[in-house]
Formats: C-alpha cells, structure tokens, sequence
C-alpha cells in the first residue's frame, strides 16, 4: 500500500479492494481457520 502512495480514501480503499481479489476464497479461509478465527 506505501508503493501504491494513494492520495485519498478512496483511492485507498480501492487499491486495498484490488489486492483482496488477488487471492482466492479457499486461501483467505485458510488463513483465518489457522489464525483460530474460524469455528
């Protein structure tokens, strides 16, 4: 997000929502049923 340097919210919070769509559903729930989030 510091490389991207966006200069508002906005701006932001898409880039952030571009980076979530670069990894797939089955790995995000990896993620958090490791990290102990999942039930």
């Amino acid at each position: 997000l510091r490389k991207a340097a966006e200069r508002s919210v906005d701006g932001l919070w898409n880039r952030i929502a571009r980076l979530l769509d670069a990894f797939p559903p089955d790995e995000c729930a990896n993620y958090f049923r490791n990290a102990g989030y999942a039930s």
